[in-house]
């Protein structure tokens, strides 16, 4: 009995022109696409194939057959695709790798939007520094990573700047006497400094900007998070870098104040990395869309 699997699998024979390279196509194994060929050439009582040492060839009958199978498998397939793309923004799942200061300066509010415009796809948040982020990206356990700058990734990697920002130094209220008169970086080496662990795209960062003016960057207290950075800045235990726009409400209430480095703003940006060999599914793809561009939905 012809079933719609021997056509499935001799219409990828008739592409690949062999039978081992249509079951590694298709996951299978050598002898089983052979047997199945076999039977569909015994139910139609012809022979589709020419079989040689240099490959297979499709006989005068294989071809016409070919013809309508290639019709009927390709319309099937662009229908199944339809179909799963459909079920995949219902019930889809994204997972996103994202540093903290990507998190909670960009990503939050996508994420947001995108959560109301597909509420079927889970979502999976990885949270953490940016070489960690990167490491889930190559392993496969995220299928994208929003990171910030500065970061090394291999040239087949998608890699584009989605989002600019400014780190500002910011220190306690009750530190406002001392710290009015730091204008430049030179003036920072008698304050403790607050930073983000060696490990995290900020730190690097800053040990790049600080050798530009020939200085060392030398934090007396290294801490997990930003949040973490704020806490203590504001607890009068030294001064950080943070970024303005999240400090705003923080300089506003009066809690923390920003001080008056005689510089030019510091500007960091924020990255969109992922494989485009691997990102597959229509959520996916949606969500990438979603983040690169929401105004389009």
């Amino acid at each position: 009995m012809i079933t719609y699997d021997y056509y499935r699998i001799f219409y990828y024979v008739a592409q690949y022109k062999s039978f081992t390279r249509a079951a590694e196509a298709l996951h299978n194994n050598q002898p089983n696409i052979t047997r199945c060929m076999n039977n569909l050439e015994s139910e139609l009582n012809c022979t589709l194939f020419l079989r040689s040492n240099k490959g297979i060839t499709l006989t005068p009958e294989g071809k016409r057959l070919y013809e309508h199978v290639a019709i009927a498998y390709e319309q099937l397939s662009l229908g199944e695709d339809e179909i799963r793309q459909n079920r995949d923004l219902e019930n889809g799942l994204v997972s996103i790798g994202a540093s903290e200061t990507a998190l909670r300066l960009f990503l939050l509010d996508r994420i947001v939007s995108f959560h109301k415009a597909y509420p079927g796809v889970h979502l999976k948040i990885r949270n953490s520094q940016t070489p960690d982020t990167l490491e889930a990206l190559e392993c496969g356990q995220v299928e994208m990573a929003i990171i910030s700058a500065p970061f090394k990734i291999g040239k087949e990697y998608h890699d584009e700047t989605i989002y600019q920002f400014e780190d500002i130094l910011i220190a306690s209220a009750e530190a406002l006497p001392v710290v009015k008169n730091i204008h430049s970086l030179k003036d920072l080496a008698a304050l403790p400094l607050i930073s983000l662990p060696r490990n995290s795209s900020s730190y690097e960062f800053y040990v790049s900007y600080f050798f530009k003016e020939q200085l060392k960057y030398q934090p007396m207290i290294e801490t997990e998070t930003a949040d973490q950075v704020l806490s203590l800045v504001e607890h009068n235990l030294g001064v950080g870098f943070f970024p303005a726009s999240a400090a705003q409400e923080f300089i506003d209430a009066g809690r923390i104040v920003k001080v008056p480095l005689d510089l030019s703003p510091i500007l960091r940006k924020t990255h969109l990395v992922y494989h485009p060999q691997r990102v597959r599914g229509l959520a996916a793809l949606k969500a990438i869309e979603f983040i690169t561009n929401p105004a389009t939905f």
